[in-house]
């Protein structure tokens, strides 16, 4: 089963009249790279997080961030008066001091001309207010982890989807080169001996007495550079690799960067050694739906 690695999960609820909501995101990454951003009544229980995450998702920059909102009501939030006036007094000293002793930019900043300009600059400065505390009960606390294990089930059901869809594409393009495949081996069947016509043709233009056991070592020397059959062989077997990957129910994205590239130096070898317009055809829309295939599959596990 192909799976995507971006997606998206979120869960929203309610505990003791606070609104908390859990989010999960990712994206493409070449490894697990995971991000838990959560309250400190949560941080005891990162590692076990972690562990879990790490088993469902494998791979992809991930994101979980937990946040609650409190403080809707106005008794729920309280200004720290003591703090926010010693940053007002700081302000207005360092205000004072010659401003030749300072940059352009910190000039710019320490331009306050009002009180109101005092008191907003230290209001955005940490805890000038607190907010209500949350006290949760262990199976309260149980509660909001399996909401986290729900998003990322979630999640991974999202990827699997978007996934899905990647699967049928791949199919799609694949069947194509596999068809292109197809249509070089029809002309591979009449191609080396027109070649070989067509040399015999130019020898007796010449009207050169000819060893034609000489010759006929050269001959198969001088085609056996434009012979594909091997390629071809090599190349319908990568295709089936392929093929058998794409059933399988473990994280093949990296697998199937390498069939890639091995399906690609065939395709190479085979337009390199071709000579022939009308193959050459084949070669390049086959080279098109291989890179088609490469872009999707950096973005699946």
């Amino acid at each position: 089963m192909i799976k995507s690695m971006t997606g998206y999960a979120s869960e929203s609820f309610i505990i003791n009249s606070t609104k908390f909501i859990v989010e999960i995101k990712s994206v493409n990454s070449k490894t697990l790279d995971l991000n838990i951003r959560c309250p400190h009544f949560l941080k005891s229980y990162e590692n076990d997080l972690r562990k879990e995450i790490s088993s469902k998702l494998f791979r992809g920059k991930i994101e979980l961030n937990v946040t609650s909102e409190i403080g809707k009501n106005l008794d729920e939030i309280s200004i720290n008066q003591e703090i926010v006036s010693n940053y007002i007094k700081q302000l207005k000293e360092f205000n004072n001091i010659d401003s030749k002793d300072f940059s352009e930019s910190t000039n710019q900043f320490l331009n306050i001309s009002s009180e109101k300009d005092y008191l907003k600059i230290a209001m955005r400065l940490p805890n000038a207010y607190s907010s209500k505390s949350i006290d949760l009960s262990a199976s309260e606390i149980t509660s909001i982890i399996d909401k986290i294990s729900i998003a990322t089930k979630n999640l991974n059901d999202y990827r699997a989807k978007e996934g899905s869809e990647m699967e049928k594409d791949f199919r799609n393009k694949i069947s194509l080169i596999k068809k292109l495949l197809g249509n070089i081996e029809k002309i591979e069947k009449e191609r080396i001996s027109k070649k070989r016509e067509k040399l015999l043709e130019e020898l007796k233009k010449i009207d050169l007495e000819i060893d034609n056991n000489r010759l006929e070592q050269e001959m198969i020397y001088y085609l056996e550079k434009f012979d594909i059959n091997e390629e071809i062989i090599r190349l319908k077997s990568n295709i089936l690799i392929f093929d058998e990957a794409l059933e399988s129910n473990n994280p093949v994205g990296k697998k199937l960067g390498f069939i890639c590239q091995e399906i690609g130096r065939e395709i190479n070898t085979i337009g390199s050694k071709a000579n022939d317009a009308n193959l050459q055809k084949y070669v390049i829309e086959m080279k098109d739906n291989l890179e088609k295939i490469k872009e999707n599959i950096l973005n699946i596990l």
